[in-house]
């Protein structure tokens, strides 16, 4: 399997720190005491700068995030120079979506005219784009395909935030919520030989309640009693524990793996859960000369945030054909995932 192209897109509404303070104020004013309201702020300014966040993008009034994911396929696959008609599966892999059934990847091939596609969803959190292309690697691999696009639009995520702060201590488990930024990326994959690719992933379901976005339908499912401060339709995170878990399992699984530890790389992306996390992984596997990170300008992107890192990366000539791929992703599960190819 090789990349054939891969491209991003952005929403055009760019969200700064004191926007986003500024929006949890005045929507709290009349929740919250002024000494509540001012320790609330401090707070979340506080964390967002320990977490590295800075600016990221939103829908803005009118834009809608299907128009983006269309947009960057339609140009992935003109970069790819393959017609819509010669694409035989497409991998939706995303959080961000529209529907629990049907696949959110039926919406996307119906926009794009894929008349001759197989469409359908992946969802493991963060990690869902790089199981994608495992899952599409696989494919080509057994001859079953040998064109496919994955297509993520982790957009409209703004409707995740839970607001309404009774106590300021709430922000504890939905402070992760704003540094989410917003994106859309395409990914064309061929059966041209030479990508050599490597996968490896771990999941540790013990932890599976750290980070979540429940239905109402969750503690049906649920193996304990939950957590009484998550509620349906709403990020939650335990983002400490969270954070001090992922990493280790991280940097146990990495190097534990001999073809993983042993590799050498010329380029190194990872999931942008906060710039403090990338450099805690990147210090901490010796990768930090060659880390490529997004969070300062795009907040944690979920599932976009590898893709639209490469996206970056070949336009600013930091990613070139032949240099060896390090992939590393840390996901709600908790997933860990690896996976090293030739670009």
């Amino acid at each position: 399997m090789r990349i054939a192209s891969i491209k991003h897109a952005v929403p055009s509404r760019r969200i700064t720190n004191e926007s986003i303070i500024r929006m949890v104020r005045d929507h709290n004013r009349a929740r919250l005491s002024g000494d509540q309201l001012n320790r609330l702020e401090k707070d979340l300014e506080a964390g967002l700068v320990s977490a590295g966040t800075e600016t990221r993008h939103q829908l803005d009034h009118g834009e809608k995030a299907i128009d983006f994911a269309v947009r960057t396929a339609q140009s992935a696959l003109e970069e790819a120079a393959i017609a819509p008609s010669e694409v035989e599966f497409l991998i939706y892999a995303g959080v961000g979506r529209g529907w629990v059934e049907p696949a959110t990847g039926a919406a996307v091939q119906a926009a794009l005219g894929l008349t001759n596609a197989t469409a359908f969803d992946i969802m493991d959190g963060c990690a869902s784009w790089l199981r994608a292309l495992h899952v599409a690697a696989t494919y080509i691999r057994a001859g079953a395909y040998r064109r496919g696009l994955i297509v993520n639009c982790e957009c409209g995520l703004e409707g995740y935030a839970a607001l309404d702060f009774d106590a300021v201590e709430q922000l504890n488990h939905r402070f992760a919520m704003f540094t989410i930024g917003e994106a859309a990326t395409a990914t064309v994959v061929t059966d041209k030989p030479g990508g050599n690719p490597y996968f490896a992933f771990h999941t540790f379901g013990e932890h599976l309640e750290l980070c979540t976005i429940p239905l109402p339908t969750a503690p049906l499912f649920s193996l304990g009693a939950g957590d009484p401060r998550c509620a349906p339709g709403k990020f939650f995170a335990r983002s400490r524990e969270l954070f001090t878990t992922t990493i280790r399992k991280i940097v146990e699984t990495f190097e534990s793996d001999p073809r993983l530890r042993q590799g050498r790389y010329d380029i190194c992306f990872g999931h942008n859960a906060s710039e403090k996390a990338c450099d805690v992984v990147a210090r901490k596997l010796g990768l930090t000369h060659i880390f490529f990170s997004t969070h300062r300008g795009y907040g944690n992107t979920v599932a976009a945030a590898v893709p639209l890192g490469m996206s970056l990366a070949l336009d600013e000539g930091k990613l070139r054909r032949g240099d060896k791929v390090l992939i590393i992703v840390g996901s709600a599960g908790i997933t860990v995932g690896f996976a090293t190819f030739t670009f």
